[in-house]
């Protein structure tokens, strides 16, 4: 750190650095402010602002934990449908039906797509069923149990979707919300400088940051995206 000066903080600075440096000068505005009063309202506001980052952190967490969860009932909707289209193909080869022609997807095959294109094929096996006659024993058997398992598919999916919609807005807000730290912080540190009147003093209300050096793979593949 250069004597007599603070670091600015970014966008790009990690929240608990944040919240660290809070907390560091909320602790030592209330230690001084005995022989500084003036220093008590910066204490109380750096703590409330600690409180506040120490929420906002718990909701982002509770997003993430949400999105995981959707996405592990997701995966697990897609391994009955696997199961159940697995079960089908075994029969229908038993009982010496076209398989290549009505399920052409290996369950190991179907497994590994992603949700679009496994979207796909399963409904392209629904429609392929529908073609047989109503009375087909493996129509009978397996169509609604493999369009039931779909449809929970589908809305397992569907929440997986919006619990990675609502986690993208989190960080996004996360993000945003650091502006409002840095010009508080900034408004912090004027005020402390005001009062102790030495800017060297006053750079030990905060804590050091660095934006980590870039490696030479990223600033190779910058200049090569640059026109």
């Amino acid at each position: 750190m250069a004597k007599n000066t603070y670091q600015t903080y970014t966008q790009e600075t990690p929240v608990d650095i944040y919240r660290g440096d809070f907390l560091r000068r909320g602790a030592m505005c209330a230690a001084l402010a005995v022989r500084h009063p003036g220093l008590e309202e910066v204490s109380v506001e750096a703590n409330s602002i600690v409180a506040q980052i120490d929420a906002r952190r718990a909701a982002l967490q509770s997003a993430e934990d949400d999105q995981v969860r959707a996405r592990a009932l997701e995966d697990i909707e897609k391994l009955d449908v696997v199961d159940v289209y697995t079960e089908m193909r075994r029969t229908m080869s038993a009982k010496s039906y076209d398989v290549a022609k009505l399920l052409p997807d290996a369950p190991s095959t179907l497994r590994r797509l992603g949700t679009s294109n496994f979207t796909d094929r399963a409904n392209e096996a629904v429609s392929n069923l529908r073609v047989l006659p109503e009375n087909d024993p493996i129509r009978v058997a397996f169509l609604e149990r493999l369009e039931k398992e779909l449809t929970e598919f589908r809305s397992a999916d569907k929440a997986e979707d919006q619990t990675r919609v609502a986690l993208q807005s989190g960080r996004m807000a996360l993000t945003l919300y650091k502006s409002e730290l840095s010009q508080a912080r900034e408004a912090q540190l004027g005020t402390i400088q005001s009062i102790l009147k030495d800017r060297e003093k006053t750079a030990l209300f905060t804590l050091p940051w660095r934006k980590p050096a870039r490696s030479a793979e990223e600033e190779t593949a910058e200049e090569t995206d640059t026109p």
